[in-house]
């Protein structure tokens, strides 16, 4: 994966008091779901993009409609451009048939997507100079020289607060006898989580989920939670349904979701755990095919700025990687949340993964599902 070496004008990024807790449970508050005024608030383009129109995927559910609702009324005001939405993962395949004619401008992407996609060769090696607000992200936003993070999440465990005895501090509470007959709940490798939990485990025991003398040992210990699971889950919604019903007590999740829960009222818990919470990164990209790379570069700009980032900070509850974003003060703890906090980040290596990912999911198939 290449990475980029500098970017020459970045900011040392503005410290924010915030106490990321190791375990976080309990209702939030009310927090304003319109983006709030900023004191850098964007200004209307230079250019009048009227008559064009900037194609841009990104993932359906909740995080496509604060695209909808916040990033493009304000990205169409200020240039003048619109934009189509495609729901879905991003179209790498797709992408590198099309060439320089790409059907999709900008791309929501996660690292292992970038990881493919460079190797591909779809994605544009990214210009900061093109991006106003890339002078007040936090350093850790540029982890690679063709995409930005855009807001981070974390994978931990979701918990049913009124049903468990104990509530968690550890990814080793799952295996607890007390969960036995299904009460716990796992993601598939095909999904966020999966391979991040693999991740954690093999952390614990000293690796990481690309060493593959490890795997020995890390499936021998995920085996061994069979007798706990009750979702092998495919979809989050999986997940979601079984803890609110009761039929599971716990299972590995973000904290995004396990907010969202909590307030719609259901009495759920949410652990960051003591080994670590494994990072979960939402980038942006810009596809190296397309024919609107001055816009696609306004629109990456507009996910960037403070009235987007507090959006989806307090409508899908994921850190901001601008740190001048603001946010309310009964959120702050439940994601990683100012300099401090997002520095503690544990990264999944996808670009290791990548040469030895096939061998790793037949041994997923055939040792864990």
């Amino acid at each position: 994966m290449k990475k980029r070496k500098t970017i020459a004008y970045l900011l040392t990024a503005a410290m924010f008091g915030s106490v990321l807790t190791a375990c976080s449970s309990g209702e939030t508050g009310k927090t304003s779901s319109a983006p709030a005024n900023s004191s850098t608030e964007s200004t209307a383009s230079s250019t009048d993009y009227s008559g064009q129109t900037l194609v841009v995927q990104v993932w359906g559910g909740t995080y496509e409609e604060t695209l909808r609702n916040y990033a493009i009324p304000m990205f169409e005001k200020q240039t003048g451009a619109k934009v189509e939405v495609v729901s879905g993962a991003a179209p790498l395949s797709q992408l590198a048939t099309e060439g320089d004619n790409a059907s999709i401008d900008v791309l929501h992407v996660d690292s292992s997507e970038v990881t493919q996609g460079t190797k591909m060769d779809v994605l544009e090696t990214l210009d900061a100079s093109k991006l106003k607000n890339a002078p007040d992200l936090y350093k850790e936003a540029f982890p690679y020289d063709n995409a930005v993070v855009t807001n981070w999440g974390t994978y931990g465990i979701l918990y049913r607060k009124d049903l468990v005895k104990t509530e968690p501090t550890s990814w080793l509470d799952l295996w607890d006898s007390a969960y036995s007959g299904g009460k716990v709940g796992v993601v598939d490798y095909s999904m966020g989580g999966g391979l991040e939990f693999a991740e954690a485990i093999s952390r614990i025991q000293g690796s990481v989920i690309s060493d593959t003398k490890n795997w020995d040992k890390l499936f021998a210990k995920m085996a061994e939670l069979k007798p706990n699971i009750g979702v092998y889950a495919s979809q989050h919604s999986d997940i979601e349904s079984a803890i609110t019903k009761g039929s599971i007590l716990l299972s590995v999740e973000t904290n995004g979701r396990a907010i969202s829960l909590m307030k719609e009222g259901y009495d759920i818990g949410f652990c960051q755990p003591k080994e670590g919470a494994i990072a979960m990164t939402s980038l942006a990209a810009i596809s190296k095919g397309s024919t609107h790379k001055e816009l696609a570069y306004q629109f990456v700009d507009c996910l960037l700025s403070t009235e987007v980032q507090k959006a989806y900070a307090e409508n899908n509850y994921y850190a901001p990687s601008n740190s001048k974003t603001e946010i309310a003060k009964d959120l702050q703890s439940f994601m990683p949340y100012g300099q401090e906090q997002v520095s503690k980040l544990v990264y999944m290596d996808s670009a290791a993964l990548e040469p030895v990912k096939a061998d790793f999911i037949n041994r997923w198939n055939s040792d864990f599902k």
